[in-house]
């Protein structure tokens, strides 16, 4: 949907970095908020310091989409920050990015992600990443499931934030991607909108179906009404300050709203169960800083110095963010010790796939209300808070999807 001028004025705020008086700022939109955003503006603030060039950083959260692209030129920001790879190849938005020149070298598996299949041009450079597929609890809890098809949650014991949607695409897709991988895989083939018959296969059917059993054994119907309320923070509070529930699945970017309520040294993790004698999924998200096209040499030079590597001794503002926790780069080693492995994973050749819904454009693309995520939405509403049969929800979710992709 467009965006015009006067409704992003409105409703996306702005924070000024101040530079050199005289200069236009260079605009910048992200996605984050509140804690994540106010990391990102020391960051910037290290920018203004050394090169003196004022910047405006524009947190435009869901609404990021609409504003890259919108018809009027003049809200189109000169750097963005991108959470779903897939804006990158939208028809309407890849024209208007700048690709990506000089700078350091991107590790070959994030390098293919941002490079349009049969080109040479990078779209844009990793500026943070996400290992998707982690299990946590508290400390002292040793139970964790052997496989998918043995994870028999008791009513109340599992911790899902479904009013955000993409906590539930993040559930399918560990799930499809433990079930059938090859079915993964084909989805997004090279060519990066992929393959939309693979959505048609018995195999979507029955991880869904799978999925819808977890989530029907999980929850009773009035914990299924009260988790269709529930936000991506609250289920880290049920388990780990609360402790209502035991589990919750959440990315390595759960760990600073961990420690924040519930304290240092409460929690552990475990991946996310396999399928049989399937690897462990391992799905991995990320964000991605471009510069487009009206921002010229200048915005392209902001991204080249936002995503530059670190030497082991540097010690900055982004640097800091990462030895906190719940920030990963492709080009540092966390220093804490719970993400050390989920580290080390994303770093692996074998086994990594990216974020299907982020990769998703076109009617499928997710949004809270819209595509995949409202399929999911949907599907956790008929299997928890109604009384549908999961495999009747799961045929009804599969065709929904066909529709969409078709």
């Amino acid at each position: 949907m467009p965006i015009s001028r006067r409704a992003l004025l409105a409703a996306v705020p702005a924070v000024l970095v101040a530079g050199c008086a005289g200069q236009p700022p260079l605009r910048v939109a992200v996605v984050w908020s509140g804690e994540e955003l106010r990391r990102f503006l020391r960051v910037v603030d290290a920018y203004v310091a050394a090169f003196r060039r004022p910047v405006s950083v524009y947190s435009a959260g869901d609404n990021i989409s609409a504003l890259l692209r919108g018809p009027a030129e003049d809200v189109i920001p000169d750097v963005a920050v991108i959470p779903r790879l897939g804006l990158l190849f939208d028809p309407v938005v890849r024209p208007r990015i700048r690709p990506r020149t000089g700078g350091h070298a991107q590790p070959e598996f994030w390098r293919r992600l941002v490079t349009p299949h049969g080109s040479g041009e990078e779209l844009g450079a990793w500026f943070k990443i996400a290992n998707k597929s982690l299990v946590w609890q508290r400390t002292g809890e040793q139970w964790a499931p052997a496989s998918l098809t043995s994870w028999q949650p008791r009513p109340g014991s599992l911790a899902i934030g479904a009013a955000d949607g993409w906590v539930l695409s993040d559930w399918f897709e560990n799930v499809l991607l433990a079930y059938a991988p090859e079915v993964y895989d084909g989805l997004f083939p090279p060519a990066e909108r992929g393959n939309q018959a693979w959505w048609g296969v018995a195999q979507v059917t029955e991880a869904l179906t799978l999925l819808a059993t977890i989530w029907r054994e999980a929850f009773t119907h009035d914990q299924g009404r009260r988790a269709l309320t529930m936000q991506f923070h609250d289920s880290i509070l049920d388990v780990f300050s609360y402790r209502t529930a035991d589990v919750v699945a959440a990315p390595d970017f759960a760990l600073p709203v961990i420690e924040l309520y519930g304290g240092r040294d409460v929690a552990r993790h475990f991946p996310f169960p396999r399928h049989g004698d399937k690897p462990p999924p391992l799905v991995v998200g990320g964000d991605v800083a471009v510069a487009m096209r009206g921002g010229g040499q200048d915005a392209l030079d902001f991204v080249n110095w936002l995503t530059r590597p670190r030497a082991a001794g540097e010690r900055d503002a982004l640097t800091g963010w990462v030895d906190k926790g719940g920030f990963l780069t492709p080009y540092r080693a966390p220093s804490h010790p719970l993400l050390r492995a989920p580290a080390q994973a994303l770093s692996r050749a074998e086994n990594r796939h990216y974020d299907l819904s982020d990769r998703l454009i076109g009617r499928l693309e997710g949004g809270d209300g819209r595509g995949l995520w409202r399929v999911l939405t949907e599907l956790f509403t008929d299997v928890t808070a109604g009384a549908v049969p999961p495999a009747t929800a799961a045929a009804a979710a599969r065709e929904k999807i066909v529709e969409g992709a078709a």
